[in-house]
Order: C-alpha cells, then sequence, then structure tokens
C-alpha cells in the first residue's frame, strides 16, 4: 500500500491565521538525510502552507503541529525560522519550537542512535583560528595554540535553554523505549572508548557549526572551546540549532525553544579507519537515529501540548 498523498500546500491567509501550538524544525527531507519522513509518516497531517523564505512547506496535523525543513546549515535555519515567524497568516507567539534531527559526537559521551535534549548551545564558528607558521616538528595538540575566543565578544556565543521547558521534556523522553540495532551495536563496538550499551537519553551540550569537521584534533577544539564558555563537556554537533536559537532570541522567543539530536555517527574514526570512512557512521546508525529522534521528539511534543510548562498559552 502506497503512502497517502501530502495535502496540496496553500499560501497562508493573513485574515484568517494558523495558529500551531508546536513547531518542528529537521533540516533535510532528502534520502538518505530524511529526517521529516518519520514525523510525517505517524502523524494525521490536514493542511500544508507555502511560507515565502522557508525551505519546505509547512505541515499541519490534526493536533496543532507543525513540521518543516529549515535546510542544511546556519544560513539556511535563520532564513527558514525567521521567515516562517515573520509570516502573514502564520502566528508563532503561541507555539514551541523544537529542533529534531540526526547529530554527531564523541564516541565516549553516549551510544549510537542515543538522543540528547541540548541544555546548551554553542555556535562554533564564533571563534578565531590561528596559523600560527610553526614548523611541522613544533606544532603541538594544544587547541590554545589553534585557536581562541573572539577579542571583540560582547557576550560568549552560547544559548542556555530554558530549565522549566527542559525538565518536563527530560521526563517525557525517558519514557520512551528507544530503537536498537544490532549492525549500528557493532560498529559501535569498535570504538574502545564507546558506552558498552545501547541508545539512552542524555542531556548535554550541543555545538553548531557551519563547518564539515572530522576527527581527534577538531574534537579537541571543541571541547576546549565549551570549557572556555562553562558547558563543556560537549555532547553533539550538528549545523542548525544556533541559527534557529538566535533568530528566536531576536524575537523574545529562545524560552520556548528545544533541541533534540540522536547520535547518528562519531566524530572521529575508529581504530583502523580513516576519517573519509568513518565520517558519515552508517546507513544503519542514520536511519536509528532519524527514527529515534522521532520517537522522543513526538513524546515531547505530547508533553507540550499537554503541559504547556511556560505558560506561553495563557
Amino acid at each position: 500500500m502506497s503512502d497517502p498523498p501530502l495535502p496540496e500546500p496553500r499560501r497562508p491567509d493573513p485574515n484568517d491565521p494558523v495558529r500551531p501550538a508546536v513547531l518542528v524544525l529537521v533540516a533535510v527531507a532528502e534520502p538518505p538525510l530524511d529526517e521529516r519522513r518519520p514525523w510525517l509518516e505517524r502523524a494525521d497531517l490536514v493542511d500544508a502552507l507555502t511560507v515565502p523564505g522557508a525551505d519546505t512547506p509547512v505541515y499541519l496535523t490534526d493536533d496543532g503541529v507543525a513540521v518543516t525543513t529549515t535546510g542544511i546549515g546556519k544560513s539556511d535555519a535563520a532564513t527558514t525560522t525567521t521567515a516562517l515567524l515573520t509570516a502573514p497568516g502564520l502566528d508563532l507567539e503561541s507555539a514551541y519550537v523544537l529542533s529534531a534531527g540526526i547529530a554527531g559526537g564523541p564516541p565516549s559521551r553516549a551510544a549510537l542512535g542515543s538522543v540528547v535534549l541540548a541544555d546548551a548551545v554553542v555556535d562554533w564558528d564564533r571563534k578565531h583560528r590561528w596559523d600560527r607558521g610553526e614548523a611541522d616538528d613544533q606544532r603541538t595538540d594544544d587547541p590554545a595554540e589553534s585557536i581562541d575566543t573572539l577579542a571583540y565578544r560582547p557576550r560568549d556565543y552560547v544559548h542556555r535553554l530554558e530549565d522549566r521547558l527542559l525538565e518536563p521534556a527530560l521526563d517525557a523522553a525517558a519514557q520512551i523505549d528507544l530503537g536498537a540495532d544490532p549492525e549500528v551495536r557493532a560498529y559501535q563496538d569498535r570504538y574502545p572508548t564507546a558506552p558498552d550499551d545501547g541508545p539512552t537519553v542524555e542531556v548535554g551540550t550541543t555545538v553548531c557549526g557551519d563547518e564539515f569537521w572530522h576527527g581527534p584534533r577538531y574534537a579537541r577544539e571543541v571541547d576546549w572551546l565549551c570549557e572556555r564558555y562553562g558547558v563543556a563537556p560537549y555532547a553533539t554537533t550538528q549545523m542548525e540549532d544556533a541559527a534557529t536559537a538566535t533568530a528566536l532570541e531576536r524575537f523574545g522567543l529562545l524560552e520556548r525553544y528545544l533541541s533534540v539530536r540522536a547520535v547518528s555517527n562519531y566524530d572521529r574514526p575508529a581504530p583502523g579507519e580513516t576519517v573519509e570512512e568513518s565520517f558519515d557512521g552508517t546507513a544503519a546508525s542514520l536511519a536509528l537515529a532519524i527514527d529515534n529522534a522521532e520517537r522522543v521528539g513526538s513524546a515531547i511534543v505530547e508533553e507540550l501540548l499537554k503541559s504547556d510548562p511556560v505558560d506561553i498559552r495563557g
């Protein structure tokens, strides 16, 4: 049996605005990185909107949830989020906002397929990177030799997310049975520092950047930057959430934001692997992370609809 057709997108009507209770933002809807697929497959869709400046249509469920993609990277995420916040006919003043999707992560922090709720979002790109011109035999692994915080820094480039929202979200997430996959576990076991168990729900710092970095040297730099901001160690890495958080903050809406990221790959190679071989993880780890991100994300959405933890609906 084929999937039911998606609703035909329409332009929103400024005289009859749509008022979602929750906005779910995934990055992409193109295989194999189709983070949107499980959200649409498991929802009763009743409407769709075409919003100028957004990445793809906004799909609406019968219980007041809006789902759309931002596109990959910070400029795409900021543009889409701003377009949605300012669109005539789409009223997000009473909506929670949830980023949900895949992420990389250090092998020591979580099993592949684990879901991490962010308590802090770090902007990785706001830093100095130094080439001090040392000869190869004089270079060190000390991150302080290659990066630094910005000399002009009116604030730390960290968004600390709202505890009143994070705590009930974690409670809801903890009730979910996460998927597991023996093929993913076998790949995870190639990493000596990885956990000796399957996927779990965690909380920690997520680091957002436009650079596709990979490998232990750059991971040490990420840890160093998080230490300077007081939010180390980092748990996940991704490419959209600092931009989404910045756009929401500019509109005074950051307190209703959550980042939910499932670990699809580790940010360095396993012993015997090259960085190219390990960069994407495996097809199985990607599929598991996409599925677990939606499982946990949907449970959190249900909790937000029920409890309105920061009382934005009055």
